[in-house]
């Protein structure tokens, strides 16, 4: 992936995808590289007292897990 992300967290890789993908600087292999990352790192949810709170946690979690591989 590219170094760019190496310093962001998953909301500053997701926010800078959408500025992207809203500004026309995506091509067809990025879209396709980036958009099931963001699909499935979302679908992470997390139930029980503080699930905003850990849902989040957990989504940092796979993105760091995700980015070193």
């Amino acid at each position: 992936m590219r170094e760019i992300f190496k310093n962001m967290n998953y909301d500053e890789f997701k926010e800078w995808c959408n500025d992207r993908a809203c500004d026309g600087q995506w091509n067809v292999d990025e879209a396709m590289l980036y958009i099931p990352i963001m699909r499935a790192i979302d679908e992470i949810k997390i139930k029980g007292l503080f699930k905003k709170k850990a849902t989040k946690e957990a989504r940092e979690l796979a993105w760091r897990d995700i980015f070193e591989k």
